[in-house]
């Protein structure tokens, strides 16, 4: 039985993935912004959360992420680009992942095979 985080478990994608992880004899330890208050964009935010978890975990799952922020949609065109909405998506969806993975590495074992894998909606 191999053991997995799933990060962004309270979203629809993060949710489906927990049940169907649960259901293959997973140990699954999840976490969220709304139940756990990680916050993608703050990386103290990243560090102190992923410091309250203990390792290690063979998967690492990013089912995070926004196609729409605030009150900006996605483009339909290039003259709809919004410097600050690219920004905002960045972070969230690049980011975000990226410092979760600077983070989560002491939770990922070194003596056999681990995967760590996002999810872009």
């Amino acid at each position: 039985m191999a053991r997995a985080l799933v990060v962004g478990a309270s979203g629809g994608i993060g949710r489906s993935l927990v049940q169907e992880l649960i259901k293959r004899g997973e140990h699954v330890t999840t976490l969220s912004r709304s139940v756990d208050g990680l916050d993608l964009t703050d990386e103290i935010s990243i560090h102190d959360t992923l410091g309250r978890i203990d390792g290690p975990f063979e998967l690492i799952i990013i089912a995070t992420g926004a196609l729409e922020i605030g009150a900006h949609g996605p483009e339909k065109s290039i003259f709809a680009l919004d410097q600050s909405a690219i920004a905002a998506q960045f972070a969230i969806n690049a980011t975000g992942p990226a410092l979760v993975l600077k983070h989560v590495l002491r939770h990922i074992p070194r003596d056999r095979r681990s995967v760590f894998c996002g999810f872009v909606r």
